[in-house]
């Protein structure tokens, strides 16, 4: 669908620094891929209501005690989750590192889970072994090993402005830690890491899809050891290939539309991306604000103006 979108790009090489805000999972989660292996997640266990939840860590399955239970949990935003040991030494890691508990063999760790959405988590030396979980926070829609759970509360085919349960056309329906669509609206500037962990390996960008407002600046930072790019042919984004931690490609976003990237290497292992900007995809083109930026962090008050027609998408762009 032709959309109406504007961009400013630059690559430069800077120094390492932290995502912008903390994001929310959209609605429709597709938790069938990450639970494939882990016994008893067929099933999401409602704890609604409560305002803490214990799982148990080192409940039995998995072929041993290498499980969590329940191992797929739903409460409500604020809620405190709290992990209490029951057999074997294991930790709890959140897969985008938002929490890391010690590893132990007794004794609890709690995360209070303020925002609605769905982390995902693991036991680092059993997670091949299927010791994942997942917890769901508030009323969204998951689909489990074995077909889709639906939320309590959800409105059928009421997807929203950055909750798709679509993988943008398929675009994202091999990348593994595409988890939902992270709400980054507010923030000026936000950063989208090159080479994270996913796919198989540092083969990630993460977070994989972020909604952002007109205007914002993206900052793609390079933080796997391999070479990695990021490219739109369609927009005409398109960085240096390079194998550098701390390399900087920004990009700035103007209109309303979709960009869907990918590293041109990894991309059919599931390396790829999604910006939506502003109210997302429209049915027609309208102008696009173009130009080089001197910095990673600089922003162009008066950017060139390129006209553009239906189906006739060209852009100039500049790269530093």
């Amino acid at each position: 669908m032709p959309t109406r979108r504007a961009f400013l790009k630059t690559a430069t090489v800077g120094t390492a620094a932290a995502a912008v805000g903390t994001g929310r999972a959209a609605a429709g989660t597709d938790l069938s891929g990450w639970l494939s292996n882990t016994d008893g997640a067929t099933e999401v266990v409602d704890r609604t209501g409560n305002a803490t939840v214990e799982v148990a860590v080192g409940a039995e399955g998995n072929g041993g005690a290498f499980g969590f239970g329940p191992p797929v949990v739903r409460v409500d935003p604020g809620t405190t989750v709290r992990w209490t040991w029951t057999q074997g030494s294991h930790n709890v890691v959140a897969k985008d590192g938002r929490f890391e508990s010690p590893m132990q063999s007794e004794g609890s760790f709690e995360r209070t889970f303020e925002t609605a959405g769905v982390a995902k988590y693991y036991c680092a030396p059993h997670k091949a072994m299927g010791m994942k979980g997942a917890v769901v926070v508030g009323d969204r829609e998951v689909t489990l090993p074995g077909g889709a759970t639906p939320t309590p509360s959800s409105d059928e085919g009421d997807e929203g402005t950055a909750g798709e349960t679509r993988s943008f056309d398929g675009w994202l329906a091999e990348t593994d830690n595409y988890d939902g669509v992270r709400d980054l609206r507010g923030n000026s500037e936000v950063t989208v890491e090159v080479g994270a962990e996913g796919n198989g390996g540092p083969l990630a960008f993460a977070p994989a899809a972020i909604h952002v407002d007109p205007g914002t600046v993206v900052r793609f930072e390079w933080v796997g050891p391999r070479q990695y790019d990021v490219v739109d042919p369609e927009l005409g984004i398109e960085s240096e290939q390079v194998a550098s931690e701390g390399h900087i490609y920004a990009v700035q976003f103007d209109g309303d539309g979709l960009a869907t990237y990918e590293c041109t290497t990894y991309g059919d292992q599931g390396m790829r991306g999604v910006v939506v900007v502003g109210e997302g995809p429209q049915e027609q083109v309208t102008w696009q604000g173009v130009a080089a930026m001197g910095g990673a962090a600089a922003v162009l008050s008066a950017p060139l103006a390129l006209g553009l027609r239906l189906h006739e998408r060209t852009a100039t762009t500049g790269d530093e």
